[in-house]
């Protein structure tokens, strides 16, 4: 069966990364069964482009124009790149876009999956001592809710913004966290600011009851100040592996992940609905800068690939596959400037042909 992939290019680096993740997912879907999945096949693909955006905005006066709504809501899952141009009112393009979207495909759940790949240890800024044992955790991010709510409103003399957390969100959230937990390390931490925030207290109540039926699984919850010292001291395996927690406070820590890791060119994300469709998109910005320049990292774009194949097609085997590229093509060598730390420098297209050597 033909599946359908909704393609946002976005705006800025946003068209040369997509390129990038449309070839990885070509060559991925033409690879024969693994071992792991000797019933599938090579996937069927169709790749149909969205405009969405700044540029789109600029040129049409919608940022999500209804036509590419109606386009991406026949996919079966989207690769979008990042958005936003400096000629454009700040919000405009989150709130209407990006936001938009989430909220349109219900994707109440933002995965953010923090890895640092071996031999890029020198682009982290932790020492050599703390990154010994690496680094493989995974935000749970509730996408939908909190201060993200888009409930609220601004004057001259003040400003609001409600932080709603309803029984039927917080309660779906920790619910995927908990079943995620269950298939890794079965270790659940929830980062909240419960001592504080009504809102917050109301998720920790929410946490602690849902931990109490599954005994099997080790939960903890972390004041957010606190966890950010923390995983900054110990980033290990060893004592992080699943991390629930809000849309604010979600979108912090996964930043202050991403500078673990080296970068934010090395930090994929995937918006889902269990139910609907799913987006993929790269963590970093439109970064207009840089530009045709051709020095991004199109690395967390191809990682954010891995992601659909495993959350939203069902191809796990494939997943493996894209990310054990990644590593052998860092293993040879290459590294494009945000996480080369002093050593020669690629290009974007060499690092994407490289993927796609050990890809094929």
């Amino acid at each position: 069966m033909k599946q359908r992939i909704g393609v946002i290019e976005g705006d800025g680096v946003g068209p040369e990364v997509v390129n990038w993740g449309v070839r990885v997912l070509e060559a991925a879907a033409r690879l024969p069964s693994a071992w792991s999945a000797p019933t599938m096949g090579p996937l069927d693909l169709e790749f149909v482009k969205a405009p969405v955006g700044g540029s789109t905005f600029l040129e049409s006066g919608q940022v999500l124009p209804e036509a590419s709504l109606q386009t991406l809501s026949g996919c079966h899952a989207i690769l979008k790149g990042p958005m936003g141009r400096p000629d454009i009112e700040a919000g405009v393009v989150e709130r209407d876009g990006i936001l938009a979207l989430r909220q349109h495909f219900e994707q109440y759940i933002n995965l953010r999956p923090v890895k640092l790949y071996n031999g890029i240890e020198a682009a982290s800024p932790l020492k050599d001592s703390l990154l010994k044992r690496g680094v493989d955790f995974i935000i749970v991010r509730e996408n939908s809710e909190g201060l993200y709510s888009r409930m609220g409103g601004i004057t001259e003399t003040s400003a609001t913004d409600i932080n709603l957390f309803t029984e039927r969100g917080v309660r779906r959230i920790l619910e995927f966290a908990f079943d995620l937990a269950q298939s890794r390390r079965k270790n659940l931490v929830s980062v909240d600011k419960a001592n504080v925030l009504s809102a917050s207290l109301f998720w920790r109540r929410k946490f602690e009851a849902m931990a109490k039926t599954q005994p099997q699984i080790e939960c903890s919850s972390q004041l957010v100040d606190s966890f950010c010292l923390l995983v900054l001291q110990d980033p290990s395996p060893a004592r992080w592996d699943v991390v629930v927690t809000d849309n604010m406070f979600g979108d912090i820590i996964a930043d202050e992940a991403a500078a673990i890791v080296g970068s934010l060119g090395m930090s994929p994300s995937a918006n889902l609905n269990p139910r609907g469709i799913g987006m993929v998109e790269p963590v970093h910005g439109s970064a207009p800068d840089l530009a045709g320049q051709g020095v991004v990292n199109p690395l967390a774009t191809i990682l954010s690939c891995a992601l659909m194949m495993r959350h939203c097609l069902e191809r796990e085997d494939l997943a493996i596959r894209i990310e054990q590229a990644v590593q052998s093509a860092l293993d040879e060598g290459f590294r494009t400037r945000d996480i080369a730390a002093g050593a020669p420098a690629c290009t974007t297209d060499e690092m994407g042909e490289a993927v796609l050597k050990y890809l094929q």
